[in-house]
């Protein structure tokens, strides 16, 4: 390991929490972009099984903002102590969400709806691990 990481570990972490809430919010407003294409495009947004038989945009401001700001909290935590879970904290998210595709993709009353809620799981795994890594940059780049 080099002295600048041994130097990132023994001072705070440069992770910025403050970055993650900003993609939380930015990935939910493109979250809602999506749910309202998708109804114009004529999806019912209806699901025979999961956690809502109707999606509606409270379920995205719930189901996006409260994970990303919770789970983001409980990684500034961790991460404070060993920078390098971020990396890890990432791929974590991103591995979830490919896992919880298969929801909207098995449950959607029509396409368009599993086709729309599979691009918001997509935009907000993606905004997770944009969020994470560019939080966590100068660790990063000092790795």
């Amino acid at each position: 390991m080099s002295a600048q990481v041994q130097q990132y570990k023994k001072s705070k972490m440069p992770f910025n929490y403050v970055q993650v809430l900003i993609a939380a919010f930015g990935a939910m407003i493109s979250s809602i972009f999506v749910f309202f294409v998708s109804e114009a495009a004529g999806a019912s947004m209806q699901f025979s099984r999961g956690l809502f038989q109707q999606l509606t945009v409270m379920e995205i401001v719930r189901f996006t903002v409260l994970p990303f700001a919770i789970l983001g909290l409980i990684t500034f935590w961790i991460g404070r102590a060993t920078p390098g879970f971020c990396r890890i904290a990432q791929w974590i998210g991103v591995a979830v969400v490919v896992v919880s595709l298969i929801n909207p993709i098995l449950y959607a009353a029509d396409l368009a709806s599993g086709i729309g809620l599979a691009v918001i799981h997509l935009i907000v795994g993606a905004s997770w691990y944009l969020a994470v890594n560019n939080s966590n940059k100068k660790y990063n780049e000092a790795t």
